[in-house]
């Protein structure tokens, strides 16, 4: 592998080997280091990073075993500027070599039209532009790991196709690592917010059928960024895991809504052009276009 790939994780941290001998997660982290083991066997590795907590969480076991590796993030109009900002810093953070790699999937026609295949298309288009960016490099034969976990499988993902197609491991899942997994060994690890919520792309937020466009995702960014900004007196997120859909009307999905919150809540959405919005506490925040409510 070249010499530019992030090699830190052995000097700093040492092997997984031993890590939580005879505990709880002795046999996951066992299995990782095994799977992880086999991925290092490619002439080069490089990892999709997203900034979310999976594929952060892949590449700090990565280094924890000393596997060098090249992190890859993609940024453009459907992930908040934010997001890209906080993956490059922690990157910085964790000396890991990272190429930020500018991709729009706007003008990709199922994107475009808001068909149920927009998953698919964008990540298949968004592999194809990572795996150029390998070859810019000079790693064509590179292996492209991302973060997917063992919980994905279950669910609705049509990303995963586009995985599937363009020979993308995701060593998480093999491994049957779960995202309670993550977490729980993140803290064990010391990953910066192993609870970290999931933050999908924002045109996940957008009804099939409803064509985006870079100003609405630039404000859907902005009224999200503040959304989350919001405490509650314990000083944790005060709608808990949420999101701002467009249906084409707004509706502000989230865990909670506390009455002390109403008016910091409607002066967001009004300042980002999103009032009047319905807004409905859920449980289920994943999916919400792919489950029965959808219908």
């Amino acid at each position: 592998m070249v010499d530019s790939l992030s090699v830190s994780g052995g000097a700093i941290a040492g092997s997984l080997r031993g890590e939580l001998a005879g505990g709880p997660r002795a046999e996951l982290a066992a299995r990782l280091r095994k799977r992880l083991a086999a991925c290092a066997a490619a002439p080069a590795l490089a990892v999709a990073l997203s900034g979310g907590v999976d594929s952060r969480f892949l590449c700090l076991a990565l280094q924890r075993q000393g596997i060098p590796f090249l992190a890859l993030h993609a940024r453009g109009p459907h992930i908040p500027e934010a997001e890209s900002r906080a993956a490059a810093h922690w990157a910085k953070g964790r000396a890991i070599a990272l190429e930020m790699v500018d991709f729009s999937p706007l003008s990709l026609p199922k994107v475009a039209a808001g068909s149920r295949e927009r998953c698919y298309a964008c990540k298949t288009a968004l592999l194809a532009a990572l795996r150029q960016r390998l070859t810019q490099r000079g790693l064509p034969d590179a292996l492209l790991c991302d973060g997917s976990n063992a919980d994905d499988l279950r669910a609705y993902r049509p990303g995963l196709r586009a995985l599937r197609e363009a020979g993308v491991l995701s060593p998480l899942a093999e491994a049957g690592i779960a995202k309670a997994d993550i977490r729980a060994l993140g803290r064990d690890w010391e990953l910066d917010d192993p609870d970290q919520a999931a933050r999908p792309c924002l045109l996940t937020r957008y009804a099939y059928g409803c064509p985006p466009d870079a100003t609405g995702l630039r404000r859907l960014a902005e009224a999200e960024t503040a959304l989350a900004a919001l405490r509650d007196g314990d000083g944790r997120p005060a709608l808990g895991n949420f999101r701002l859909r467009l249906r084409p009307a707004p509706l502000l999905q989230c865990e909670r809504l506390p009455r002390q919150q109403a008016t910091a809540i409607a002066e967001i959405l009004r300042t980002h052009g999103f009032w009047p919005c319905e807004q409905a506490e859920s449980a289920r925040i994943s999916g919400f276009y792919d489950g029965p409510s959808s219908a």
